[in-house]
Order: structure tokens, then C-alpha cells, then sequence
């Protein structure tokens, strides 16, 4: 199926218009996600692409259904890498050692 059609589709609000986008570019939207997070983060950036598309096709119409997808995708992906880099950040405190406190002017 064309993108005109599958375009067609979302304007009608037809939930034809999801498996078709999932048949014709969902292994490419897996493979880019899966460059950049674990496989089950990847299935769930590329879930939440089809809710994107669906709910903003409507008012918009892409020139290019695979770009504005991937373009989606991508952005979903990228946030998942910044929220595994954010969880790793933490401060640990630790005690000095005694010969640490040494060191320290006033001790």
C-alpha cells in the first residue's frame, strides 16, 4: 500500500491505517530504535510511534510517512537513552579514611 493511501487511511481515522503503517515500515522503525536502545525499550519506542502518528496525522499531513515516522521514533528512542543516563546518576558519599582526615588542613 502507498503512503497516500495509508495516509488516506488515518484521515479517516481507520485503524487500518496502524497495521498498514506497522506492515510497510514497522521492521525499519525496529531496526532504527534497536541502534540505540535494549529491544524491549526499542518494541516500546516504536508502539509509542503508531500512537504519535495517529494522533497527530489528522491535523498534519507529512510529505514523507517513513521520515515522519522515523523522525517520531527516533525522538522516543533518544529520550529513553537520556532517561537510562539520568537513572545511572547518582551522588555517593563515602567516609574519609583516616589518613584522608589527615590531609585535610585543621584536623
Amino acid at each position: 500500500m502507498e503512503d497516500k493511501e495509508i495516509l488516506k487511511l488515518f484521515f479517516e481515522r481507520k485503524e487500518q491505517a496502524l497495521s498498514e503503517l506497522e506492515r510497510k515500515y514497522g521492521a525499519r522503525l525496529k531496526m532504527l530504535a534497536g541502534r540505540m536502545v535494549p529491544a524491549e525499550d526499542a518494541e516500546e519506542c516504536v508502539n509509542d510511534t503508531y500512537l504519535a502518528v495517529w494522533n497527530s496525522v489528522p491535523p498534519n499531513r507529512p510529505e514523507y510517512l517513513f521520515a515522519y515516522a522515523a523522525k517520531i521514533c527516533r525522538n522516543l528512542a533518544l529520550n529513553k537513552v537520556e532517561q537510562s543516563k539520568a537513572a545511572k546518576r547518582c551522588a555517593v558519599v563515602v567516609e574519609l579514611s583516616a589518613e584522608l582526615m589527615e590531609c585535610i588542613p585543621g584536623n
